[in-house]
């Protein structure tokens, strides 16, 4: 689940920016069956409604529950604890404001997906367009093609001739795959907090995450006549 995959990628982020990059512990990972587990819970919850899922809201809300995210690994279970979360949508989620909130760290984006979503992929720079925030298309594509709303973890973005595209790893594969979205087509973002500890089997030794940040790193490169600016 993405929200899974941002929650580990928000503790990363917090524990290297701490001990240095490169350094979060390989097996600090989650269980194999967790994804089972926190599914099994939606449903007992009555959250998961079928085909349609759960919304992220109570995805969240249910792995805060139940402590956080469960790990397995040669130093046993321990838990990637989640402290809070923020929902951010409606008319203030401007590009802008989605850059804004990605510089803070991985977060989950909502968007809506049409079927040549599945067809994008980083690595050919192909750009998402689909409904954007219309609710009228969208209602209208879901009944001509089907689809709806999607989820994802929102990494990096590029700022490209007065555009921000935002690079976003989905969960189908387990290395994503990563596409670029437009921020236009974002409709909600989800701003993770976490209690980072040390993961190194120390007792009473943990991390106050947000009290030291990894200072966001700026590439610029050209790619055809494009300008290209990339946070990452």
């Amino acid at each position: 689940m993405a929200s899974t995959m941002a929650i580990e990628g928000k503790h990363r982020q917090v524990y290297e920016s701490f001990h240095g990059p490169g350094t979060f512990p390989d097996d600090c990972k989650a269980a194999e069956d967790w994804p089972d587990k926190l599914l099994d819970a939606c449903k007992t919850l009555e959250k998961w409604k079928g085909e349609d899922g759960a919304v992220m809201d109570d995805v969240l809300d249910t792995t805060q529950d139940k402590g956080g995210v469960l790990t397995n690994g040669t130093l046993g279970e321990r838990l990637l604890r989640l402290r809070g979360w923020e929902k951010h949508s409606g008319d203030g989620l401007t590009p802008e404001r989605v850059a804004a909130l990605i510089d803070q760290g991985p977060c989950i984006g909502r968007l809506w997906v049409c079927p040549w979503y599945y067809r994008f992929n980083a690595a050919n720079n192909w750009v998402y367009r689909g409904c954007g925030r219309n609710k009228g298309d969208r209602v209208e594509c879901k009944t001509e093609y089907g689809n709806g709303s999607h989820v994802v973890v929102c990494c990096q973005y590029r700022r490209c001739n007065g555009q921000i595209h935002v690079l976003v790893l989905d969960n189908h594969d387990d290395d994503g795959p990563e596409r670029w979205v437009d921020a236009e087509e974002l409709d909600a973002l989800f701003t993770l907090k976490v209690d980072a500890y040390c993961l190194c089997g120390l007792p009473n030794h943990s991390h106050e995450a947000g009290t030291s940040l990894a200072i966001p790193a700026l590439i610029i490169f050209q790619f055809g006549t494009y300008i290209c600016y990339i946070h990452i």
